[in-house]
C-alpha cells in the first residue's frame, strides 16, 4: 500500500512538472507575439486601397497616412492594389497579410455589404475577416445623367425612361451602384439596361459622355464633371447646398436609396492592443485640421464612428442590399 501511495505521488509529480513544462513552454511562445502587440508598431504600416489612385478611397487614404504616422511614430504608406470590383485588394488583406496590425484597407461599405450577394465563389467573407477598425467618413450619392440627355429631372427621365422601355442604359462599376439602381429602377417601375464597367474612371467618363444614360456619382465627381451633367436626386435628409434645386430621394419618395459610407478595415484576430493603437491614430488624423479641410473639398463628412458602430452600419446595408438582390432574383456572377 505504502508503495502504492509513493508511487502515485511520484506519478502525480512527474505528471504536475510535464503540465508546468508545458504552460511554460505555452508562455514562452506567447511571449513575443504579446510584446510585438505591446510593442505596437515597430516597422512602418501599410493602408491597402482596393482600387486605383486619385478614387475616393485612395485620396481620404493618402490624406490620412502623414498624420497616422505621426500618432504612431512609424511610416505609413498606401498601397493600391485594384482589381476585380476591389475583390483583390480587400482579398489581400483578409486572406494573405498577417493579422498583426500592420496592414489595413480603406474600404467602401457599401461595397463589403455587397461582394457576397454578387460575387461568385468569393474566397473570403467581408463581414467576418475584414471587421472594422473604424468608420471614417460619409458621402452624399447622386443619380447623374449626361447633360446631353434631354431629360434634365428625375420626374422627366422617369417619364422619358416608360415611354422608351429597354431604350436607356445605366452603368455599373460596382455591385453596390447595381443594387442602388435596383432600388431607384424597381420603386420607380423602369426598364433600363444594366452596362458593367470594371473601373470608376471609364464608368464616370461615360456617364458625363452621354454613352450611358445615368449612373450613380459622389458628390465629388459631380463637382469634376460640372455642366457635362445634370444630377437628378441626391441621397441625404436634406438638399445640396450647391444643388438648392435638386431633389433628395427621400423627397421623390425613395427614402431607402442610400448615401456611400467608408471605413478602415483590419485582417479579424489582430491583436487588440494593436487594434486600440490604429483606432487612435486614426482618430488623431482625423482631428486635425488640414485633413478636416481636405475632406471637406472632398465633399466627405467625417464620421469618426467605433468599430462597434461601424459593424453596425455594415450588417445594416448587408440586410437592406440582401433583400433587394433576393427581391430582384440577382445571383451571384
Amino acid at each position: 500500500m505504502g508503495y502504492t501511495r509513493k508511487s502515485g505521488c511520484a506519478a502525480w509529480s512527474g505528471a504536475a512538472a510535464v503540465a508546468a513544462s508545458m504552460v511554460l513552454g505555452a508562455a514562452g511562445a506567447l511571449a513575443p507575439i504579446m510584446a510585438g502587440a505591446q510593442d505596437f508598431p515597430n516597422k512602418l504600416v501599410r493602408i491597402v486601397v482596393p482600387n486605383s489612385a486619385g478614387t475616393i478611397l485612395d485620396l481620404l487614404s493618402r490624406i490620412m497616412a502623414p498624420d497616422m504616422a505621426k500618432s504612431l511614430g512609424q511610416a505609413v504608406i498606401v498601397e493600391n492594389r485594384p482589381g476585380a470590383n476591389n475583390i483583390i485588394g480587400l482579398e489581400y488583406v483578409a486572406k494573405q497579410a498577417p493579422a498583426d496590425g500592420y496592414t489595413i484597407v480603406t474600404a467602401t461599405v457599401s461595397v463589403l455589404a455587397t461582394l457576397p450577394l454578387l460575387a461568385k465563389d468569393l474566397r473570403f467573407d467581408p463581414h467576418n475577416d475584414l471587421p472594422p477598425l473604424i468608420g471614417l467618413v460619409d458621402t452624399r450619392s447622386t443619380l447623374s445623367a449626361s447633360a446631353k440627355m434631354p431629360y434634365k429631372n428625375f420626374r422627366d427621365m422617369v417619364t422619358y425612361a416608360k415611354a422608351n422601355p429597354g431604350k436607356l442604359n445605366y452603368g455599373d462599376p460596382s455591385p453596390a451602384v447595381r443594387l442602388v439602381m435596383e432600388i431607384i429602377l424597381r420603386e420607380s417601375g423602369l426598364d433600363v439596361v444594366r452596362v458593367p464597367y470594371a473601373a470608376a474612371g471609364p464608368y464616370q467618363q461615360a456617364v458625363a459622355g452621354g454613352e450611358i444614360q445615368m449612373g450613380i456619382l459622389g458628390e465629388a465627381a459631380v463637382a469634376t464633371w460640372g455642366d457635362k451633367i445634370n444630377v437628378l436626386a441626391v441621397t441625404g435628409v436634406s438638399r445640396l447646398p450647391s444643388l438648392p434645386n435638386t431633389p433628395t430621394f427621400a423627397e421623390l419618395g425613395l427614402p431607402q436609396v442610400p448615401g456611400q459610407s467608408t471605413s478602415m478595415n483590419i485582417r479579424a484576430g489582430t491583436p487588440r492592443a494593436a487594434t486600440e493603437k490604429l483606432y487612435a491614430a486614426a482618430v488623431f488624423a482625423l482631428s486635425q485640421p488640414e485633413v478636416k479641410a481636405q475632406f471637406t473639398k472632398l465633399q466627405s463628412d467625417i464620421s469618426i464612428e467605433t468599430p462597434e458602430v461601424a459593424a453596425k452600419k455594415l450588417a445594416q446595408q448587408a440586410k437592406m442590399f440582401g433583400d433587394v438582390a433576393k427581391s430582384a432574383g440577382i445571383q451571384p456572377q
